[in-house]
């Protein structure tokens, strides 16, 4: 019986799925992410969790058509090296292909978690019946992947859907991880949320239901939509700022792509419509009309699924 295996690695856990070759899931679980002595034994406990799961689905070496992987760093993806994955413990290059392929005998594909994340939205979810979207995952961080004409762009290094990192924030108030000020991971992650509401709030808005959060340290970007909600003029500010800041990015992401939809997804994107509402108000008057003209703003719509629903797609196109 073939099959077709697929794995999203977080640094929490690892969701793993099981699907027939049409691309139907006949099973999804989860397994710990074991990251210590430098995550050496996540990729062979992957392997020995879809053993275990043999006689349930008929698995052998030979019915296996691939595995597909999603990991939480940046991806070659035309020779399967990862360069490093700081939340797998994974601090050097890692050529992931060439590992799993030597612990399982299974032909494998890698790619950036974010970018199996938008396939699997654009092919099962959100996105499903076109070939142009883009997801923007908003997070902790910023991640986003680009999907035209129904397959992935990667650009030559692997770092194209790089979306938290698109310059949007001219004062250039906040550091970025990657070294940088302005990305738009800095101001409108979940991270960035919080940075906002800092900044206001040392700058003279100290009449705020976050009050205590922010002297506190304990502040979320949940607290901040919860504020929100209740009209608070700081948390407000907040969102709006978000907002106009993701409708750059958009704007500029549109007279490049030009996608059906948008896909926002992320802990972020729970704001819901007093997220979206504001995002649409600013991109439209920003963003060149045939560029945007039938693109929708849409919520993700496969939660922690998407990633192997992507992964999963990988092996279709590239494997089978």
């Amino acid at each position: 019986m073939k099959r077709i295996l697929a794995a999203d690695i977080g640094g929490t856990t690892c969701k793993l799925g099981v699907f027939t070759p049409d691309l139907e899931l006949l099973d999804k679980w989860e397994i710990p992410t074991d990251t210590t002595d430098e995550g050496s034994r996540i990729l062979e406990d992957i392997h020995q969790s879809f053993k275990s799961k043999g006689d349930d689905h008929e698995l052998n070496l030979a019915g296996v058509i691939g595995i597909g992987l999603g990991v939480p760093g940046p991806v070659d993806f035309n020779n399967g090296i990862l360069n490093g994955a700081i939340n797998l413990n994974w601090m050097e290059q890692k050529p992931i292909v060439s590992e799993f392929e030597s612990i399982s005998g299974i032909r494998t594909i890698v790619d950036n978690d974010a970018n199996v994340a938008a396939l699997g939205e654009q092919f099962k979810g959100a996105g499903s019946g076109h070939k142009d979207v883009v997801m923007v995952t908003l997070g902790t961080g910023v991640g986003g992947g680009v999907v035209s004409n129904s397959m992935l762009i990667h650009g030559h290094g692997g770092a194209a859907g790089e979306i938290g990192h698109l310059y949007v924030d001219y004062n250039r108030r906040f550091q970025c991880n990657c070294g940088k000020k302005g990305c738009l991971e800095t101001v409108a992650s979940a991270t960035g949320m919080k940075n906002l509401a800092v900044h206001y709030y040392e700058s003279g808005m100290t009449d705020t239901l976050l009050k205590n959060g922010i002297e506190a340290g304990t502040l979320s970007a949940k607290s901040i939509v919860e504020a929100g909600e209740k009209d608070d003029a700081l948390a407000l500010k907040v969102i709006d700022e978000v907002a106009h800041y993701i409708a750059v990015a958009l704007s500029s992401l549109s007279a490049v792509t030009n996608p059906k939809y948008f896909i926002l997804g992320g802990g972020v994107s729970r704001a819901g419509r007093m997220l979206t509402d504001r995002i649409e108000a600013y991109y439209r008057p920003i963003t060149f009309p045939p560029a945007y003209e039938n693109t929708e703003i849409v919520m993700a719509e496969l939660g922690n699924d998407a990633g192997i629903y992507g992964a999963a797609r990988l092996v279709k196109q590239f494997l089978a």
